[in-house]
């Protein structure tokens, strides 16, 4: 296998298309290893940054899966089909684990009680320094980490919740309370995560992250939590329905 170092079209792109040519025609088969990117250099003769950007495009194709400690595998077409998001609609994590018949699991990193932030009071039009409930979830469809979380949320009324309680649904916990979200504003943005968040996400160090900034109200109108939710790009897209005007 050879590639054209004097090509306009860079080298990693021609080494995933001769990969993406070998999938096409049968010859690495669904559930069979594509060669490392140790083995990609030494074939190609490039340096180990262009072997994983050739990887890391094949991933985001969805044609090829990564498993951590086993190595880099084709996936059956279709398997990775991504989960649609609609963002005219405000859909917690756990509904749309429910609507595509899939099993979540909620790890709570962080959680404690702390003054609210300037910025934070402001976006809950509370006082600076009123106590808010931090917390930081890591959220995973089946193995696969698919959403990292960060909230804040008003500590008044809510003097009895705790990181057990995070584990499970937050708005069917808040309803067991009484109180009814009515649905949020959101800033929806594509961008390169934080090291932390990429590494917590499973990513490469080029995957950009879909990331959602939003304010959550109750029915009575009261802005409840502001939250900076991270989507695994791999595994979602967003949808809107747009209405023309009459």
């Amino acid at each position: 296998m050879k590639i054209d170092k004097n090509s306009f079209t860079p080298l990693y792109l021609q080494i995933e298309q001769q990969l993406t040519e070998k999938i096409s025609a049968g010859e690495i088969k669904p559930g069979d290893p594509i060669p490392t990117e140790a083995a990609l250099c030494e074939i190609y003769g490039v340096s180990r940054m262009t072997a994983r950007k050739a990887v890391d495009y094949l991933v985001r194709q969805g044609r090829v899966a990564r498993f951590r400690g086993r190595g880099t595998f084709v996936v059956e077409p279709g398997e990775q089909q991504k989960i649609i998001l609609p963002l005219d609609r405000h859909l917690t994590a756990s509904e749309v684990a429910q609507e595509n018949n899939q099993r979540i699991e909620n790890q709570v990193l962080e959680f404690r009680r702390m003054p609210a932030s300037e910025n934070i009071a402001r976006e809950l039009n509370i006082p600076a320094e009123t106590d808010v409930y931090f917390m930081i979830r890591l959220r995973l469809l089946g193995d696969e980490p698919f959403v990292y979380e960060q909230c804040w949320m008003r500590a008044e009324n809510l003097p009895d919740i705790n990181r057990a309680a995070m584990t499970s649904s937050k708005y069917a916990y808040l309803r067991s309370k009484g109180f009814q979200p009515a649905g949020s504003t959101k800033l929806i943005s594509a961008e390169l995560p934080s090291n932390e968040i990429r590494l917590a996400l499973h990513l490469s160090r080029d995957q950009p992250v879909l990331h959602s900034h939003a304010v959550v109200s109750f029915t009575d109108g009261t802005l409840f939590e502001v939250s900076d939710v991270y989507y695994n790009q791999k595994n979602y897209s967003f949808s809107v329905h747009a209405k023309v005007k009459a």
